[in-house]
Order: structure tokens, then C-alpha cells, then sequence
């Protein structure tokens, strides 16, 4: 995989965390420091749109509504905000009075868009959604605990929403608004996805390297189970997950790299290292990947935390094209002929000698006549 086009989005260091997709993939909802928020066109990220909100509390995770048209970003102080796709506009969706002063560091809404969790610090989890009356209705998560919770994410086609958390585990949000740990206890877990609604399994990963297959029971989500296994030949940190495309995800880890996770293979792929960043840009490889975004199968941008934007698809050499490839499509159909030609000849003894005396050379020719005359004497 080959880096490419740049694109930064301010001159200075934006501190971003990372960046929620709406549900068809066309649009970014950046954020990150001092409440910095800003929507970017996935394919073209020159094409954006200054979200204003003026704070100076830092963003820390974000995520559509199912229907695309609202999103939650939640971040420090017990800040939620809800962004309306309809005009751009940032509204105050809960706060100190719902959250107190916690750090909210995860939400996801649930498969069908009714609720969204949040989690924070110290293992705290709520579900919310908004209010007739404007404000917000939230509810705590009964069974949390005591770590901080970094990722959720809620499948595709189940009801039911995975959470990995620093201490505690992993565990499994079902459609009652249980919660129900289910291994992987003291690993530190920095995200969770469920990439794909064909399969039912989401993965996790942890900062020491470790990679969960999360197998969920529809039935009985208490039943659903965690493989682990510890990636080897790997020295960074895994600090994140990005879905790429279908069942694959792209792990981020640091220093500068993203490693390709395949669930339905349950196997991991070098996808960019960190010296092809370096010889890419030195300056770009020592800055932190906070999230990516596919725009076609194997092609898409990569997000840092300064607010840099990195295109990423694989080098034109990994295709056939230009000479080689017309010649390629010259020669096939060459030699197929050739080897129906060399068939016939041996067969069809005349049509090898009218070939002659019709294409080939005037030595051959008057050989080809040579022996037409010889064969006829005799």
C-alpha cells in the first residue's frame, strides 16, 4: 500500500481524535480538541464545512444515527453534542446534569437508531436519546465496571452492541439494555468494530498487541464467547480500529501503521509500515494516525492527529496496464492461433503449402513450388 495525495486541514496542530462516518460513507464529522468540529467529504477532503461550537471542552468519539441525518460526538465534562445534517448545526444534547463531570470517551447507536450508549471513565455507560422536550433521556447501564470504557460499536443486523473496556473485559449490550461481560478481563482493550452484519462477530483490539474475535449468540447474548490471540512480529501499540470494507477492518497502531484484519479469514496482513510513512514524509510518520475511511475496496484516506489527511491505494504496479498490458492482450489471442494453425498444417498438408505461397517468403515460395512439382512427377 502506497501513500499519496496530502491534505491538511489548518496549518496548526488541530489535536484531533478521531472521526464518525455517516452510514453511506460521503461524509466525516471530524473532532478533537477545544471542541473542533468539521464535516469532510470522504472522497474529496478539499470539499468541507466548518461545524461551529464555541468551547473549549476536547471531543473524544462520534457516530451517525442509522438514518444519516444526526450524529452524537461525545468528549470531556460529560459534553454530548448532536449535529443535524439538514442545516450543519451543532446543538447541546447533554451535560453536567445528565453525566456530571465525567469523561466521555465512546458512543455508538444501537442497530435500530432508538437509543445510543455512551461510555466513560471508570466504566460508566448510559443509554440516551433525545427528548420531546428538547433535552435528553438517560438511563445508566446497570453492571458496569470500574475501567474506562474505549470502544463501542453495535452490529449491523443483531440487536446487540459490543463494548471493550481498559480492565474489565469485553462485553455485550443485548436489546433490553443488558450488559453482559464475557471475557478478556484484564487485557487493555482500545476499541471494538463490528464490521460486517453478514457474520456474526465483531473484533477488539488491545494496546499490548492482542486481537478478540467476538462471536455473538443472538439468543442468549449472555453465551456469546471471546478468542484471543496475540499478534507476534509486531513491536508498536494498537490503538484504534477502522472499517475498511466489507469484513475487513484496519487496525491503527503507532508508531505510524495499519495493519489489515480479515474476520472471515481471522487472520491480520501488513497494510502500511511505518518506514514506507517515513519514506513517504518524515515529518507525516511522526505524527498519529486517529482514524481512516475507505472510498473503494483497497483505497481510502488516513486522518492524524495534527489534521493531516494521507490518501492511501496501492501502487499502479500491482495492476496490469499501459504497454505491457496491450501487449498482453495482443499475445494471447496470437498464440492461440499460432497453435490452431500449427494443428492444421500437420493435418491439412495443402492449406500448409497455399499458406506458403501465399504469405511466406520468396525463398519459401520457390521451394513450396519445388515441391508441388516433385510431388506431381511422382
Amino acid at each position: 500500500m502506497n501513500m499519496y495525495d496530502v491534505v491538511s486541514l489548518s496549518e496548526e496542530d488541530l489535536g484531533l481524535n478521531g472521526a464518525a462516518l455517516d452510514p453511506v460513507g460521503e461524509w466525516a464529522i471530524v473532532f478533537g480538541a477545544d471542541a473542533y468540529l468539521e464535516l469532510v467529504s470522504t472522497t474529496d477532503p478539499e470539499n468541507r464545512i466548518e461545524l461551529l461550537w464555541n468551547s473549549e471542552v476536547d471531543l473524544n468519539d462520534g457516530d451517525f444515527h442509522p438514518g444519516g441525518q444526526t450524529a452524537f460526538i461525545v468528549g470531556n465534562e460529560g459534553q454530548v453534542l448532536r449535529y443535524a445534517r439538514g442545516d450543519h448545526s451543532i446543538t447541546n444534547a447533554g451535560g453536567q446534569i445528565e453525566f456530571g463531570q465525567t469523561k466521555l470517551t465512546a458512543v455508538a447507536w444501537n442497530t435500530g437508531g432508538s437509543w445510543a450508549y455512551v461510555g466513560g471513565e471508570d466504566g460508566w455507560l448510559w443509554r440516551m436519546r433525545a427528548a420531546e422536550d428538547g433535552g435528553a433521556e438517560v438511563h445508566p447501564i446497570l453492571g458496569r465496571g470500574a475501567s474506562d470504557i474505549s470502544g463501542i460499536d453495535c452490529h449491523p443486523s443483531l440487536m446487540l452492541c459490543a463494548v471493550s473496556s481498559v480492565l474489565d473485559g469485553i462485553g455485550v449490550i443485548d436489546r433490553d439494555h443488558s450488559l453482559h461481560w464475557i471475557g478478556g478481563t484484564y487485557y487493555p482493550w482500545s476499541d471494538v468494530q463490528c464490521p460486517t452484519g453478514e457474520r456474526d462477530e465483531c473484533v477488539a483490539v488491545s494496546s499490548d498487541r492482542n486481537i478478540a474475535t467476538i462471536s455473538l449468540d443472538g439468543e442468549q447474548p449472555s453465551t456469546s464467547g471471546v478468542e484471543i490471540i496475540q499478534l507476534s512480529g509486531v513491536e508498536g501499540h494498537f490503538t484504534g480500529l477502522s472499517h475498511q470494507h466489507g469484513d475487513r477492518s484496519l487496525i491503527i497502531e503507532t508508531p505510524f501503521s495499519l495493519i489489515e484484519h480479515d474476520l472471515s479469514l481471522s487472520a491480520a496482513f501488513p497494510w502500511l509500515e511505518y518506514s514506507d510513512a517515513v519514506d513517504f514524509d518524515a515529518s507525516i510518520a511522526g505524527e498519529r494516525i486517529v482514524a481512516s475511511w475507505s472510498t473503494d475496496r483497497d483505497s481510502g484516506w488516513i486522518l492524524t492527529d495534527r489534521g493531516t489527511l494521507v490518501q492511501y491505494h496501492p501502487p499502479p504496479s500491482n495492476s496490469v496496464g499501459g504497454i505491457l498490458g496491450a501487449w498482453i492482450l495482443f499475445a494471447i489471442p496470437l498464440a492461440t492461433l499460432l497453435v490452431i494453425l500449427s494443428l492444421a498444417f500437420g493435418l491439412f498438408p495443402g492449406l500448409r503449402q497455399w499458406f506458403t505461397l501465399r504469405f511466406g517468403t520468396a525463398e519459401e515460395k520457390r521451394e513450396a513450388r519445388r515441391a508441388a512439382r516433385r510431388k506431381k512427377r511422382g
